[in-house]
This record gives C-alpha cells, structure tokens and sequence, in this order.
C-alpha cells in the first residue's frame, strides 16, 4: 500500500458573509406589542388638579390684560408670556382653560366703550371676569360715572362683568396746584393776610352799622314798650375802605396762613327768651356783636367756637381731607356713591347719618367695623378701590411729605407718594401725588445748576 498525501479540493471553499447573512435573515419575532393611541395626551392623563395648576402657570399673569391695544413699557412688570394658543390644542382643553384665562387675570380698560365692546366680541366665558381696573381721565370721568352707575342690561358694569370680585379704579385728575389749607406762607405773607383782613373787617363794620340803625328805627315805631330804644345815638360813619387786593393774593396770604380746611359754616340762631320776657326789646348792642363776629368768621372761614364744655377736634387727616375737599367737583364723591349703588345693593351707607345729614368719613378700621356690624360681619362681595392720582410741583411735594411724614408713604422707585387707603361712603379711597419739576427747575436741570 503506497502511503499518498489526501487529495486536496480542486478550489477552496468559500466563507460565508456574516453581514449578508444577517441581512437576508428574517428578523426575529417579538412578542405582540399594543400600537400607540394617536389620541393619547400626557397632558391629558395627569390629575385635574395637577392639569389646572399647569394651565394656571401657562395662561395667569400678574400684570393686567389692556384692551384694546398694548400696555406701555413702563407698565409691564411681568415679562412671563402668556400661552393663549394652548386653548387651540383641543375641544376638552379649551373647556377646561377658558374659565382660568378670564376669571384669574385682570383685564385694564380706559374707556367705557371699550368694556362694552369687549363682552361682544369675546366669548361667553368673558362673563366670568373677577377682576377689572379703570384709568379714568378727568374728561371722561362723567361717561364713566354714568356707565358705573347704569342699570340697563345693554350698557352697564353690572350687566356686563356680573362676578366681579375686585374693583381698582385710577383716576388721573391732572396737574393741579396746592389747595389754600396747603399753601406755604411766603416772606411777608403776614402783613398781606393782615391788610386784607382789615379791609374785609372795616367793610364788615360799614355794613353792620347799617344794620344796626335798620334795626332801630325799626324797633322804635313798635310801641310804648320801645319807646326807649328811640334814643339809641346813630351808628358811627364808616371807616374808609382799604384798597382792594387780588383775590389771588388774598387766598394765598390770609388763607394759606391759617393752614386749615375751608368747610361750610351756617349761622346758629339765637336761643330763646325766658319766659316772662317776651315783650322784652333785644339786647341791639349783643345782636350786632353776634351778628359781627359770625360774618367775620364766614369771610375768613373761621370754624364757629365748639359748644361749652366740648373739647376741639384736630383732624388726623388733614392732608388727605383738603385735597379731597378741593377736588370734590371733580366728582370722587359722585363715583363713589354710583358704584357702592351698583355693587353694594341694600348695603346702608355708613358715611350718612339717618336723621342728622352726612358725617365725615372715618378711619377705614372704624368704618369698615362698623359695616360689618350692619350686615352681620357678612363680607362685602366686591372690592372696590380708588386711587385719586394728582400731579404737583416736584418742590411742593418735597415739603408736604416733610410735613405730613405721618400720611404719605414714599414709593422709592417713583417716589410718589401715596395715603392710606380711607372710606367715603364704604368705598376705600387712596391719594397718590407725583412731582413734576417746575420750568426753573427743568431750565437748570438742563444748565447743569446745582437747585439746592
């Protein structure tokens, strides 16, 4: 037997290609796997609760909605957008989020047309609205108040926003100068206040010896009993007047030194005779007196002395009383009373008096107490907030905070200055005084000059 080697293949054998291999292999078979839902939301599968705190982070802001147009730059203090477009995501998220959009923002308007418009041209859900501001400027302040104080369903804040839980209003009532009880009293104001007080009293004194004689000559053809008073000697003449000075002075020199409000006095009539002397001739010499001193007090708006026995009253508010009272026919009181109408219905003013007239308003501590006691410490369903704004002299406003540092607090990013929050007629109101330079100021300003 012949040993041989094996006999090798006529051509080698060809490898197999891993990767071809795989990729004619068919795949494996997995085990059956649900398709996903085309209507799944993950939005959609969280709690209510949780969904509601997401839409409220998505569509609430602090600052208010202006319609129409943009808020001023000045004014935004929230930069955080709102998604509004996420109520177009669909049916079940727009019913769930319009509710939020409109009854948790504000919404600011500054005309009445526009909040009339407004309810129209949204949809339903803007009834749902809590909470509004109005900047009012004075010349509409009569279109607002009608509209405010409107009771028709086609035109009116009641009928338009029927949930409103909070009412701001800003009402601008422009450039103004100081009222008298605020003045200063210049270098001299003294001797001008005194001249002109002199010529107001001797014109009283001509006016009542007039009086006086009417008054005796009247007296003395009364009969037997008055015989008397025939010989009471004729009223000095009058003293010459003294030269007349503009009103302007005057109110800046005589009033303005007194530093008080100007309030309406009506004269007390004299108390009765005793019985027994109702034939007796009144005592002339104390009518006049009487009569003087009141017409004295009426020209220089003198308060009447208080009755025996009552201390007087100083007003804590006197800052705040005086611009109000100086402003009154800007119409404040008007607003007021139209709005705690509309409101506040069958809730009693607490700022009138039944049987005795209007009172003056209160701490908002003691009025808000006593309100609560009337309505059987209920709360009131509405909030409602004015904010009288006045521009000042820069200057002026200085001294009346270094005057009234009791009464005005100091914004230190505007440095406005604002009063605490007081009722009239259940309505709290507010002052806020902004200074504006003066043109000396404002040409030194430019100059570069040191004004101090």
């Amino acid at each position: 037997m012949i040993d041989a080697p094996p006999l090798s293949p006529s051509r080698p054998a060809r490898l197999r290609n891993p990767s071809h291999s795989a990729a004619t292999m068919p795949p494996p078979r997995l085990p059956h796997a649900a398709q996903p839902d085309p209507s799944f939301s993950l939005l959609l599968s969280l709690p209510r609760e949780l969904r509601d705190r997401v839409y409220q982070f998505a569509l609430v802001s602090r600052a208010p909605f202006w319609w129409p147009g943009k808020a001023p730059e000045l004014a935004t203090i929230d930069h955080r957008n709102v998604n509004v477009a996420l109520l177009r995501a669909n049916k079940q998220v727009y019913t769930e989020t319009v509710d939020i959009l409109y009854s948790q923002n504000k919404f600011l308007f500054t005309h009445p047309s526009d909040l009339n418009i407004f309810r129209v041209v949204t949809p339903p859900a803007s009834t749902n609205i809590t909470s509004v501001l109005f900047r009012i400027r004075e010349k509409d302040l009569r279109i607002w108040t009608a509209y405010l104080g409107s009771r028709k369903e086609d035109r009116s804040l009641r009928h338009d926003l029927p949930k409103l839980r909070s009412v701001w209003v800003f009402l601008r009532c422009g450039t103004v100068s100081l009222p008298p009880g605020l003045q200063p009293v210049p270098a001299g104001a003294a001797g001008v206040g005194a001249a002109a007080m002199t010529g107001h009293v001797q014109a009283t004194h001509h006016t009542l010896g007039q009086l006086h004689h009417s008054i005796a000559q009247v007296l003395g053809q009364g009969g037997g009993q008055l015989n008397n008073m025939n010989h009471i000697p004729p009223p000095p003449p009058p003293p010459p007047q003294a030269p007349a000075i503009p009103f302007l002075q005057f109110a800046q020199g005589a009033l303005g030194g007194l530093g008080g409000h100007v309030p309406h006095h009506h004269h007390h009539p004299l108390p009765p005779l005793q019985a027994g002397q109702h034939h007796a001739p009144p005592n002339l010499q104390l009518l006049a007196q009487q009569v003087h001193q009141a017409h004295v007090n009426h020209q220089l708006n003198i308060p009447p002395p208080p009755p025996p026995g009552v201390p007087p009253t100083i007003d804590p508010h006197h800052l705040y009383n005086s611009f109000l009272r100086f402003e009154r026919e800007i119409g404040v009181e008007s607003l007021c009373l139209n709005l705690r109408d509309v409101l506040y219905p069958g809730v009693p003013d607490p700022s009138f008096n039944y049987g005795h007239g209007k009172v003056s308003s209160t701490s908002s501590k003691s009025t808000s107490g006593s309100l609560n006691n009337k309505n059987n410490n209920s709360k009131l369903p509405t909030e409602i907030k004015i904010m009288a704004m006045f521009r000042i002299p820069r200057r002026e406003l200085e001294r009346l905070i270094a005057t009234y540092p009791g009464e005005l607090k100091v914004e230190k990013s505007t440095m406005d200055a604002r009063t605490k929050f007081r009722k009239m007629h259940g309505v709290d109101v507010s002052l806020e005084l902004t200074g504006y330079p003066s043109l000396v100021e404002m040409g030194m300003e430019m100059t570069g000059v040191d004004m101090d």
